[in-house]
C-alpha cells in the first residue's frame, strides 16, 4: 500500500514538474514569436519607404548590416541614477539654424541633460570616413559600411581615444560619447539638450541622400 501510495506521488510531482516546464517553454516561445513579430514588422515599414527593387536591395543591405541600436548606458553611472534614452520620428521636420532646412535623421534623446551618460557605438561594420567638427553637427563622426551606406553620428561629446579616419571599426564598437556640441564654431556646446543624431545615406543620382532611420532604430531596439 505505501509503495502505491509513493509511486502516486512520485507520478503527480512529474506531471507537475512537466506542467511547469511545458509552461516556461511556451512562455519562452510566445517571447520569441511576438518579438520577431515586433521586428518584421518594423522591418516592413522601414522598406516601405524605398520605391523599386534597386533601393530596396540598399534597404535590404542596411538590415543585415546593422545589428546593434546606437546608444548604451555608459557603465561607469551610477547605478542609481535612472537614465534612459528615447526617440520620436522626427524626420523630415523642419529646422531653422544655418538656414531652412529639413531634419536629416533621428535624435536620440538622453533623459538627463548631461553628456557623456550614454556610449555611442557602431551600428554595422564599417572604416571611419570623416571625423572633427561641423557647424551643425558638433564633433561627428561618419562611418562607411562594407556595402557602401554612410552612418552619420553627430553632436558627440568627445571621441573614443585614438580613433581617426581610415579605421576598421566592428558593429557594436565604442566610438564617442553622446554630448550637445554644434550650432557655432569648434567647441560650442548646450545649445541644445544632450542627444546623438543618428542619420543615413545612401547613394543616388547625383551623390548622397538621407532616409529615414525610425523604423530601423526600433528594429535594433527589440534586438538589443
Amino acid at each position: 500500500m505505501d509503495k502505491l501510495k509513493n509511486r502516486n506521488i512520485r507520478f503527480r510531482y512529474k506531471k507537475e514538474i512537466f506542467a511547469v516546464v511545458l509552461c516556461i517553454i511556451l512562455c519562452v516561445s510566445l517571447h520569441y514569436i511576438c518579438t520577431w513579430e515586433c521586428v518584421m514588422k518594423t522591418e516592413c515599414r522601414f522598406m516601405a519607404q524605398f520605391e523599386n527593387n534597386k533601393s530596396r536591395k540598399v534597404a535590404s543591405d542596411i538590415i543585415k548590416e546593422c545589428s546593434v541600436f546606437p546608444a548604451a548606458k555608459n557603465e561607469n553611472v551610477n547605478r542609481e541614477d535612472k537614465v534612459n534614452c528615447y526617440y520620436e520620428n522626427g524626420y523630415g521636420d523642419g529646422r531653422s539654424f544655418g538656414g531652412k532646412r529639413k531634419h536629416e535623421g533621428i535624435d536620440i534623446m538622453s533623459s538627463v541633460d548631461k553628456k557623456c551618460l550614454f556610449k555611442i557605438r557602431s551600428v554595422s561594420d564599417g572604416t571611419v570616413e570623416k571625423k572633427g567638427w561641423l557647424k551643425l553637427g558638433g564633433y561627428r563622426l561618419g562611418i562607411r559600411s562594407d556595402s557602401g551606406i554612410y552612418y552619420y553620428y553627430a553632436h558627440l561629446a568627445s571621441y573614443a581615444d585614438n580613433i581617426k579616419c581610415g579605421d576598421r571599426v566592428k558593429a557594436g564598437q565604442f566610438i564617442g560619447y553622446m554630448g550637445n556640441t554644434g550650432y557655432g564654431d569648434e567647441g560650442t556646446s548646450g545649445k541644445f539638450p544632450v542627444h546623438l543624431h543618428f542619420g543615413i545615406y545612401i547613394k543616388d543620382g547625383t551623390g548622397e541622400s538621407s532616409i529615414n532611420p525610425f523604423y530601423l532604430l526600433k528594429k535594433l531596439e527589440k534586438c538589443r
